[in-house]
């Protein structure tokens, strides 16, 4: 591999479009805002002079480094391991928001009206963010493709062959989209389990880290529940400091872990305050706000498609258009399911289990609307009864929640909050017969770390999501 492959194929690489590109999608704020207001005359009221664009073109550029100063204070050029539009754009709504207020203030006290108008720099306040917006959503889309290639990633050691680690492992080498490329295990003391993750490496010769970290450009390391002592540990992270690598550690009791963790201090010693989150008082007035009023929209507005599909199913086969079903809801209190019926009246004669990709007991009806999630749709009134809510864990039947109950210790506390038509177990590949296990995890990570902005991109995803659903 030649080197001008190596660093286009690079993390620095990836690292250093993103710059590029977001100044890009600012000239572009910048020049967008121009054509509206005054060459396409949409806002323009004729003013007594017209601006020049080579004055907004001047003032972006020499901007730019105030602009790329804010992107990266507001950590949008920081290593994600999930590359979405969603996940940043709070970041870029608030950089775009301090640069252009500190750009109008200069400009006031700087330059006379004559030389501008002020609101095309408003008005670029709006096509800036659009502008990096797109920027972004189209390098992000290149990123992870390139990442399923093996490109923009970092090389990845797990310290820890124990169960966690060896969980970590599997995590990064089904996720290669997630940018950390799975070189082996270091531990002195591999599980004999460490060996069927695949072909991968077991480092367990502490004195030829240094060697290793050299031939394999390692780049990452994940800390996961190593048996090795405190100090052992902390001195193989000092060992790797010069060689640059970057760490990520999993903490003990990570199931109750959230962002909302915060580090305090006894007379010097750092300490984790964690506290139990639950999603009440005003958060939960939030929420559940945005349940009632989101789903009374939909019901409104799908309301012909609702008859339709009403009246498909009827014409089809006898029965019920509606399958009712006793869920678990908030506290394990059980409540009624609403769904449109996609299966046969015999679907359920023997044990009921979750539906498959093909299901053979789906109508015709159910072939069409199960892959599009229509038959989910009526939940919205168990949304508005407040049975349930539009984002948060699957609702299982009582029999499959005593059975979790005994084999998963955390499986309880997904009944915080009320179940949802999706969440982020299901955004994340988590839906039907899947490791239930895993699901908790995204259950928790959900309940534990909920704001309403989080509910927002699980929806928006959930959409998008639905043209690829077969379940």
């Amino acid at each position: 591999m030649t080197k001008a492959v190596k660093f286009f194929t690079s993390h620095r690489f990836s690292h250093f479009s993103l710059v590029i590109v977001d100044m890009l999608g600012v000239m572009a704020g910048f020049r967008l805002a121009f054509l509206v207001y005054i060459q396409w005359g949409v806002l323009y009221a004729g003013e007594a002079a017209t601006p020049s664009y080579n004055f907004y073109a001047a003032l972006a550029a020499v901007i730019l480094p105030f602009y790329w100063l804010l992107f990266k204070l507001h950590g949008l050029y920081r290593f994600r391991l999930n590359l979405s539009l969603l996940e940043v754009l709070p970041a870029i709504v608030s950089a775009v928001t301090e640069a252009s207020m500190v750009l109008l203030t200069i400009t006031m006290f700087i330059f006379p009206v004559v030389h501008y108008s002020r609101n095309i720099i408003v008005l670029s306040w709006i096509t800036t963010i659009v502008c990096v917006s797109i920027m972004r959503l189209l390098i992000y889309a290149l990123q992870r493709n390139g990442r399923s290639h093996g490109w923009y990633v970092k090389n990845t050691l797990v310290l820890g062959a124990g169960q966690v680690g060896i969980s970590c492992a599997n995590k990064l080498t089904r996720n290669p989209d997630l940018g950390l490329r799975f070189i082996g295990f270091l531990d002195e003391k591999p599980s004999e389990n460490a060996t069927a993750v695949g072909s991968y490496h077991v480092f367990d010769d502490y004195e030829k880290l240094e060697e290793v970290l050299q031939q394999y450009n390692i780049q990452h390391m994940v800390v996961g529940f190593s048996r090795d002592r405190h100090d052992t540990i902390v001195e193989l992270m000092e060992r790797c400091r010069p060689y640059n690598v970057e760490f990520t550690m999993v903490p003990r009791l990570y199931e109750i872990f959230s962002d909302s963790v915060g580090v305090e201090h006894i007379r010097g010693l750092p300490v984790l305050g964690l506290k139990r989150s639950s999603i009440t008082g005003l958060q939960g007035l939030v929420k559940r706000t945005m349940d009632i009023v989101i789903s009374l929209i939909v019901l409104i507005v799908l309301l012909p498609l609702f008859a339709l599909v009403a009246i498909a199913i009827k014409i089809e086969s006898r029965g019920p258009v509606m399958y009712r079903q006793v869920r678990l809801g908030k506290n394990e209190r059980p409540f009624e399911i609403i769904k449109f019926r996609s299966m046969r009246l015999d679907a359920e004669q023997d044990e009921p289990g979750w539906s498959t990709a093909g299901d053979a007991r789906r109508t015709r009806v159910g072939r069409i609307i199960r892959p599009l999630g229509i038959d989910e749709l009526p939940q919205m009134i168990n949304v508005i009864k407040g049975d349930m809510s539009l984002v948060g864990p699957r609702p299982e039947r009582p029999e499959h929640v005593e059975r979790f109950e005994k084999n998963i210790h955390s499986y309880g506390s997904r009944h915080r909050v009320r179940p949802g038509l999706t969440g982020w177990a299901q955004i994340n590949g988590l839906r039907g017969d899947t490791d239930i296990a895993e699901r908790v995890e995204h259950d928790i990570y959900y309940i534990e770390n909920w704001n309403p902005w989080l509910d927002i991109k699980i929806l928006l995803k959930t959409v998008f999501a639905f043209v690829d659903r077969d379940a």
